[in-house]
C-alpha cells in the first residue's frame, strides 16, 4: 500500500461534497481532524488490545513494515460503517473493509439500504470472481435496491467483461422499475457491442432517448462508439449530433469508427470539422490523423497535421512521432521520415521497428541492416516485427548468407514455426531462388494462415513451376480453416493470364464465384487482365462492364487487351472513356495509347499523347521514355525518335537497347550498330537488340556471326537470343543450321523451359519443311499456349495435312486453350487448300457465333479461296461484295487464282481489274491474268496483258529455286546454265522425262505465256525447281530427302512432273513454294492436287 494511501486512512483531512467513484456520486463521509477511536474489538464497548493488520490485511503477532491501525466509534451507527466502508473503497483497501463488514455481522448489526448499498459496492469492487459472486448473493438478498445498487452489479460485470450478465440484469432492473439512467446505458451498450448485438444497441437507445439522456456526453457518447464499432457510422453521426458539449473523445470514436471501416476522406472530413470548431485535439486524435494521412498517401495533408504537431505541444510525444514516421513511409517521403526519427527525444522500440519498417518499404534494404544493428546497440533486443523486417531486406539484397544467419538465430530460439517469421522466411528464400528451401520452411511452419500459402505460391510462380504452383493452391483448398484469398487469387489471375491458361483460369474464376460473397475491385480486375491476355475480351469487357467500381488497374487492363489482340481503336475509345470518368492517365494506360498509335500507324495521334506527357511532366516516369522512342522510329520518324533519346537525361542501358531497336527498326544498322558499340554497358537485352535488328534486314551471316562472337566472348546468352536465330533459321529456311541450334538449347537446358522457344521450334521445323520433328517438339512441350497450337496446326495447313489441322483444332479447345483469330485463319487455309468446303463454313460460322470473333478480310479471303477453289466462283464474288470489311488484295487474288483453276476469263478479268487498280506493281497478278488468256488460246489478250507490263515498267519476278547440298545454298534460276553441273542436271532431267512419258507424263503447255510450237517441252524442262531437284537427285545420299524451295508459285506442270520424278526415283521431295508445302512420295502429293 503506498504512502499517500496509509496517509488517508490515518490522519489527513480530505473534505469534499461528492466523491466520484467509476462515475458513481456518493456522499463521502471524511475522518476528523484527530483520532477519536478507540481500537477495534470483538465488543465494540470495550476495549482491547488492538488489531495489527499488515498491507495483505493479515492478522499477525508480528509487526510488519507498514502497518495499519483502525479505530471505531464507542457509539455505532449506519454513517459510521457507511464511512469506513466508503474510505475502504477509496483506499482500495478491500480486506480491511470486510473485516469491519466481518465485525458488523459478529455484532448482529443489521444494516440498511444505504450501508447495504456500500458492502455491495465493496464486494464487487474488491476485483475477484469470488468477491463478486460474494456480491451477487448480497444483491440477491436485498429486499430494497435502488439504482446505485443495479448500477454498481452492472458495472462489477462490465469491468470483468461479463457481458451476458451486463444485458440480463439490465433487463431485471427495467422490469423491477428501475429507470437506467447516466451510470447503466455505457456498461449496457459495451455488453452490447462485446456480443456483436447491433440490434441490441438500437434497443438500448431506444431507453436513452425516453430517458432524455441521448445528449448526455457519456451515455452518447457510448452510443457512439458502439454504432462506430459496428461500422454503422451513419448511426453514429446521428447520435454525435444529439450530444451536448462534445469533447474529444466523443470525436475521436467517430474518427475511429471511419479509420475502422478505412473510409479514410471521411475520417478526415470530420478530423477537419474538428479544426474547424476549435476542438483542441488530444494525442490519440493527432495519432490518428497522421494515420489517415499515411493511408491517403496524402504528404500535403500529412505534413498539416505535423505542424498542428508542434501548435498543440506535441512535438516530444513518442506515440506521435512513431505514427508520423509509419505516414512519412508510406507517403514516399524518406527525407522527413527519416528527420522525425533523429529527432526523437526518446525511442522505443516501436520507433526502431517503425523505422526500419519504412527502410525496408523504400527497398533502403542496407540501411535497414544498419538501423537493426544500431537498435541492438541502443539496448533494444530484436522481436518478431523487427527480424520479419530484416528478413525482407534480406530478400531484397538476395543475401542468402545472412538470411540463412537468421534463419539459424531463429531455430535456437524456437521461433522457426512461428507463423509471421517463418512466412518471412518462405518469402525470403523464394525471393533468392531456392524455393525448394523455401518449401521447407514452410513444412516447419506449426500453424500457417493465408500469408504462408501465398508467399510459397507466388515462389512458385516466379521460377515458372505452373503445376506445383496450382497443387498448393488445391492443397491450400483443403486446409483446415484457410482458404484462399484476394492475394491468392490475383496472384493465380495473373499466372493464367501469362501462361495464356484460359482453362484454368476459368476454374479459378468459379472457385471464386462459389467462396467470395463480395468481390475486391483487385479481384475482379485481375479477372478483366486475365481474360483481356487469354484474347477473351468479350469475356473481359462483361465483368468490367458489371464492375461498380472501377480503378486505374481495371481500365489498363481492358485497354491493353484490345491494344495487344489488334483492336487499337477499340482501345482508343476506352481511353477516351477513361478519362470522362474522372480517372488521370498514368504511365501504362498512355504507354498502352502510344502502343496502339503505332499499330494504327497514326502519328498524329501518338503526337498527341506525347503533348499530354509533355503538359503533364510524365517524360520521366516508367517506360513512357522508351515507348516514345518506339513510336517514333515504328511511325517511320526516327529524327524524332532520336530528339527524345538526345533529350532524355538519364540514358540508361534500357533506352540505349530502346535505341538500338529502332535503328534497327528502320533498317539503320550502321547507327544502331554504332551505338552499340559506344554502349558502357550491355546486357542480354542489347545483344538481342542488335540481333534482332541484323535478323530482320535479311543480313544472315552478320546475324550468324554476332551470335558466334557472343558465344566466343562468352556473353550469356538466353532463350530469347534462340528464338532469334531459329526464326532466322526458319525464314531462310536452313533445316541444317536449325538442328544445330536446337542441340544447343537442349545443352543449355532451354528446352521446354521456355514456351516461347519451344513454339518457334515447332515453328522452324515446320518452315524448313520437317513437319514430323516440328510434331515431337510440340508433343514433349510440358506447357503449350495459344501461340504453340498456332504453330503446330499453320505447319500442319502448310504442309496440307488437313486432318491432323482439324484434329488439333478440336484438341486444344479440349485443353481449355481458346482459338484466336491466328488459329481459324490457318484452319480456314487448310479447308480451303484441302477443299473441305462443309467444314470450312461450319467453322466461320463457329468462329463469329460461338467464339466471338469477329472475322477480318484476312478471314473472308480464306472464304473466297475456299468456295473459289471448289468451283463457286459465284458465291465467292459474292462473299466479297457482302464483306462488311473492304477487299484486300489478297482477297481479289484468291478469286484470281480460283478463276484461273477453273479457267474463268471473264470473272478472272474482274477480278484482274480491281488488282491492277489497287496493287498495280505486283507482277503476279498480271501473270495469272495472262495464264488465263494463254489457257483460253487468247494469244491477243496475253500479249495484250504483257503489253501492260511494260507500260507501268511491272517486271516479272524471276521464279528462284534453291536447294542445300553439303551445308550450302544452290540456287538457280529459270534456264540456267551457269552451275558446275550443269550438263549432268539436264541429262538428268532429259532421261527422267523419257521414262515420265513411258508412265503417261503429257507436258502441260498452258503454262508457257506464249503459243510457241516445239520447244514447249524444253522449255517447262528449265523451270528452276526442275533443276534444284535434279541436282539433289545427283547430289544427295540415296534415299535421303529432297527439300527444295522456291519464290514463286508452283507451275502446274513442274507439280505433276515431280510426282512423276518421286515415283521413278523412289526418293521423298518436299518443294515449298509461296503458298504451301508439296510432299511428293510415290507418285502423289499431300496437296491431293487441290491447290
Amino acid at each position: 500500500m503506498s504512502q499517500p494511501i496509509q496517509c488517508f486512512l490515518q490522519t489527513l483531512p480530505f473534505q469534499r461534497p461528492f466523491n466520484d467513484i467509476n462515475g458513481h456520486y456518493t456522499r463521502h463521509y471524511s475522518l476528523p481532524l484527530k483520532p477519536r477511536f478507540k481500537y477495534v474489538s470483538a465488543n465494540l464497548n470495550t476495549t482491547t488490545t488492538p488489531t495489527i493488520l499488515n498491507i495483505n490485511g493479515e492478522e499477525s503477532s508480528k509487526t510488519p513494515p507498514i502497518q495499519i491501525q483502525i479505530q471505531m466509534p464507542s457509539k455505532t451507527s449506519s454513517p459510521s460503517y457507511s464511512s469506513l466502508i466508503q474510505d475502504c473503497i477509496n483506499s482500495k483497501s478491500f480486506d480491511l473493509g470486510k473485516s469491519i463488514h466481518a465485525q458488523m455481522l459478529s455484532n448482529g448489526y443489521t444494516p440498511d439500504t444505504f450501508l447495504q448499498t456500500k458492502i455491495l459496492m465493496l464486494y464487487a469492487r474488491a476485483g475477484n470472481l469470488s468477491d463478486l459472486d460474494y456480491a451477487r448473493k448480497l444483491f440477491d438478498k436485498m429486499t430494497d435496491r435502488n439504482s446505485t445498487s443495479w448500477n454498481t452489479m452492472i458495472l462489477a460485470y462490465s469491468r470483468v467483461d461479463d457481458h451476458m450478465k451486463v444485458l440480463e440484469l439490465f433487463f431485471q432492473m427495467q422490469r423491477s422499475g428501475i429507470l437506467p439512467n447516466k451510470f447503466t446505458f455505457p456498461s449496457v451498450v459495451k455488453a452490447c457491442v462485446a456480443l456483436e448485438e447491433c440490434n441490441g444497441v438500437r434497443q438500448v437507445q431506444g431507453s436513452i432517448f425516453k430517458t432524455g439522456l441521448n445528449h448526455h456526453l457519456v451515455v452518447g457518447g457510448a452510443l457512439v462508439d458502439g454504432y462506430a464499432k459496428f461500422g454503422s457510422m451513419d448511426d453514429a453521426l446521428i447520435a454525435f449530433d444529439e450530444i451536448d458539449g462534445k469533447n474529444v473523445v466523443t470525436w475521436n470514436s467517430v474518427i475511429a469508427g471511419y479509420v475502422r471501416e478505412m473510409r479514410w476522406e471521411e475520417a478526415w472530413g470530420i478530423f477537419y470539422g474538428m479544426q474547424r470548431l476549435d476542438v483542441d485535439p488530444d494525442h490519440f486524435t493527432l495519432a490518428t490523423a497522421i494515420r489517415i494521412c499515411g493511408a491517403l498517401r496524402s504528404l500535403d495533408r500529412g505534413k498539416q497535421v505535423h505542424a498542428k504537431l508542434f501548435a498543440c505541444g506535441f512535438r516530444g510525444d513518442t506515440f506521435v512521432a512513431n505514427s508520423l514516421v509509419d505516414m512519412y513511409a508510406k507517403c514516399g517521403d524518406g527525407e522527413s521520415c527519416l528527420q522525425v526519427f533523429d529527432q526523437m527525444a526518446g525511442r522505443d522500440r516501436v520507433s526502431w521497428n517503425s523505422m526500419i519498417s519504412a527502410e525496408v518499404q523504400f527497398g533502403h534494404f542496407y540501411e535497414a541492416l544498419v538501423l537493426f544493428s544500431r537498435m541492438q546497440e541502443s539496448g533494444f533486443k530484436s522481436d518478431r516485427f523487427n527480424l520479419g523486417s530484416i528478413l525482407v531486406a534480406c530478400a531484397g539484397l538476395a543475401d542468402v548468407e545472412m538470411g540463412r544467419e537468421l534463419h539459424g538465430h531463429l531455430i535456437r530460439n524456437f521461433l522457426d514455426s512461428d507463423t509471421i517469421l517463418g512466412s518471412a522466411l518462405v518469402d525470403m528464400y523464394s525471393k533468392c531462388g531456392l524455393i525448394e528451401e523455401a518449401h521447407q520452411a514452410f513444412e516447419r511452419l506449426m500453424e500457417r494462415n493465408e500469408v504462408s500459402w501465398n508467399v510459397l505460391i507466388t515462389g512458385y510462380v516466379q521460377e515458372g513451376k505452373v503445376e506445383e504452383a496450382l497443387e498448393l493452391y488445391h492443397n491450400m483448398q483443403l486446409a483446415e480453416n484457410i482458404q484462399p484469398d484476394q492475394f491468392t487469387f490475383t496472384t493465380l489471375l495473373s499466372l493464367c493470364a501469362d501462361q495464356m491458361n484460359e482453362n484454368q483460369g476459368k476454374q479459378i474464376h468459379a472457385h471464386i464465384i462459389r467462396t467470395v460473397s463480395r468481390k475486391h475491385i483487385v479481384i475482379v480486375s485481375e479477372l478483366v487482365h486475365m481474360y483481356s491476355e487469354c484474347g477473351r475480351l468479350n469475356y473481359a469487357r462483361k465483368i468490367f462492364n458489371r464492375m461498380e467500381e472501377r480503378n486505374a488497374y481495371s481500365w489498363n487492363s481492358l485497354i491493353e487487351g484490345y491494344e495487344q489482340n489488334n483492336q487499337p481503336e477499340e482501345a482508343l475509345e476506352l481511353f477516351r472513356q477513361m478519362q470522362l470518368t474522372g480517372i488521370k492517365p498514368d504511365c501504362f494506360s498512355l504507354a498502352s495509347m502510344l502502343s496502339s498509335s503505332i499499330s494504327l500507324s497514326n502519328l498524329p495521334k501518338g503526337k498527341q499523347i506525347h503533348g499530354f506527357i509533355v503538359r503533364n511532366a510524365l517524360e520521366e516516369q516508367g517506360i513512357l521514355q522508351y515507348v516514345l522512342v518506339d513510336m517514333y522510329a515504328k511511325c517511320g520518324v526516327i529524327g524524332y525518335a532520336c530528339k527524345v533519346y538526345e533529350q532524355t537525361r538519364k540514358k540508361d542501358v534500357v533506352l540505349q537497347n530502346v535505341m538500338v531497336s529502332a535503328f534497327a527498326s528502320c533498317g539503320k544498322m550502321n547507327d544502331a550498330k554504332c551505338l552499340f558499340n559506344q554502349m558502357d554497358m550491355r546486357n542480354r537485352v542489347s545483344w538481342n537488340s542488335i540481333l534482332v535488328g541484323y535478323a530482320k534486314s535479311g543480313l544472315m551471316y552478320e546475324t550468324f556471326n554476332l551470335f558466334q562472337r557472343m558465344q566466343e566472348d562468352n556473353v550469356e546468352f538466353d532463350s530469347l537470343t534462340l528464338v532469334t536465330v531459329t526464326n532466322l533459321c526458319a525464314s531462310l529456311p536452313d533445316l541444317g543450321k536449325g538442328e544445330q541450334l536446337h542441340a544447343l538449347a537442349v545443352k543449355k537446358g532451354f528446352v521446354h523451359s521456355s514456351v516461347v522457344l519451344d513454339s518457334a521450334l515447332v515453328d522452324m521445323y515446320a518452315k524448313v519443311g520437317s513437319i514430323e520433328e516440328a510434331r515431337r517438339v510440340f508433343d514433349k512441350m510440358h506447357n503449350r499456349n495459344v501461340i504453340s497450337w498456332n504453330a503446330m496446326i499453320t505447319g500442319y495447313s502448310k504442309h496440307g495435312h488437313s486432318e491432323e489441322v482439324l484434329v488439333l483444332y478440336e484438341q486444344m479447345q479440349k485443353e481449355g486453350i481458346h482459338p484466336n483469330e491466328v488459329t481459324f485463319l490457318s484452319v480456314l487455309s487448310a479447308c480451303s487448300h484441302t477443299g473441305l468446303m462443309e467444314e470450312g463454313l461450319s467453322i466461320f460460322i463457329s468462329m463469329i457465333e460461338e467464339h466471338g470473333i469477329e472475322a477480318k478480310a484476312e478471314h473472308y479471303t480464306c472464304m473466297v479461296d475456299l468456295l473459289g477453289r471448289a468451283g463457286r466462283l459465284e458465291d465467292a464474288k459474292e462473299v466479297i461484295d457482302r464483306m462488311p470489311v473492304e477487299p484486300e488484295v489478297s482477297t481479289w487474288g484468291a478469286l484470281l487464282g480460283a478463276c484461273r483453276v477453273h479457267r474463268n476469263v471473264e470473272l478472272g478479268r474482274v477480278a484482274a481489274d480491281r488488282l491492277f487498280g489497287l496493287d498495280p506493281q505486283n507482277p503476279g497478278h498480271y501473270v495469272l491474268m495472262s495464264n488465263i488468256y494463254a489457257a483460253a488460246n487468247r494469244w491477243k489478250e496475253a500479249d495484250e496483258i504483257r503489253q501492260m507490263m511494260k507500260i507501268h515498267g511491272v517486271k516479272k519476278d524471276p521464279g528462284v529455286s534453291w536447294i542445300e547440298i553439303n551445308n550450302e545454298i544452290q540456287n538457280f534460276h529459270a534456264g540456267s546454265k551457269t552451275h558446275p553441273r550443269t550438263e549432268e542436271i539436264y541429262t538428268t532431267l532429259r532421261n527422267l522425262s523419257l521414262r515420265m512419258k513411258g508412265l503417261g507424263y503429257i507436258p502441260d503447255t498452258n503454262f508457257i505465256l506464249r503459243n510457241v510450237e516445239g520447244i514447249e517441252e524444253e522449255y517447262l524442262l528449265q523451270h528452276s525447281e526442275r533443276l534444284a531437284i535434279a541436282l539433289g537427285l545427283i547430289s544427295l545420299p540415296e534415299k535421303s530427302t529432297i527439300r527444295v524451295f522456291k519464290n514463286l508459285r508452283i507451275c502446274g506442270d513442274c507439280h505433276t512432273a515431280t510426282k512423276f520424278i518421286s515415283r521413278i526415283s523412289g526418293r521423298r521431295i518436299i518443294v515449298r513454294d509461296t503458298n504451301r508445302f508439296h510432299h511428293f512420295e510415290n507418285g502423289e502429293c499431300s496437296c491431293g492436287d487441290y491447290w
